[in-house]
């Protein structure tokens, strides 16, 4: 039986697959400062500990995809992992919504985030069978604001809402696509 590997480019993205790679998306934002958490959108006394958060997201490495609650691709850059980005919200063959984050301060504002976000884009709606492709980020945070739009998502809508488990009540803009870009 041959031996399987897959060799990642310069600017690749990779499925999550062990503990490890959940470890290293935790730790960005338990080590984070409070003022960046906060300028994402993220209230930092709402973060669980990473043995609490583990346990939330690993059992979706088990799962068929027509039940994972999350999916997690990690951001490489010359093989080294700088960011990620994620699903939650999964409704296979319909719908979902996506999450990205750089975690190398020195990989931000460089134009590296929107190439990752059209690969991890395309990668979750043929993946999960998707129709629609939502993301919803803190519309004080331009740097997202700014990737979504430059692909093509459709500005939906602002509201306020509180986007997920770690977030405080904002102001969001809603995005949507519905095919890849």
């Amino acid at each position: 039986m041959q031996d399987r590997f897959v060799i990642y480019g310069a600017d690749d993205i990779k499925p999550f697959s062990c503990k490890a790679d959940y470890g290293r998306m935790i730790d960005y934002f338990l080590q984070a400062d409070k003022n960046f958490l906060i300028d994402m959108g993220v209230d930092p006394g709402k973060l669980p500990s990473r043995n609490d958060w583990l346990r939330r997201l690993l059992p979706d490495l088990e799962r068929p995809d027509c039940e994972k609650q999350t999916y997690f691709l990690s951001w490489l850059h010359n093989g080294v992992a700088i960011g990620h980005s994620n699903v939650s919200k999964i409704r296979y063959g319909e719908e979902a919504y996506i999450h990205l984050h750089i975690w190398v301060p020195e990989c931000r504002r460089v134009g590296m985030g929107t190439e990752f976000l059209r690969q991890s884009a395309n990668t979750f709606i043929r993946k999960f069978a998707l129709k629609s492709l939502y993301s919803e980020p803190y519309a004080e945070n331009p740097a997202p604001n700014r990737a979504l739009s430059k692909l093509g998502f459709r500005f939906i809508k602002r509201y306020w809402t509180v986007p997920g488990f770690v977030n405080f009540d904002q102001e969001v803009n809603q995005y949507v696509t519905q095919h890849e870009i």
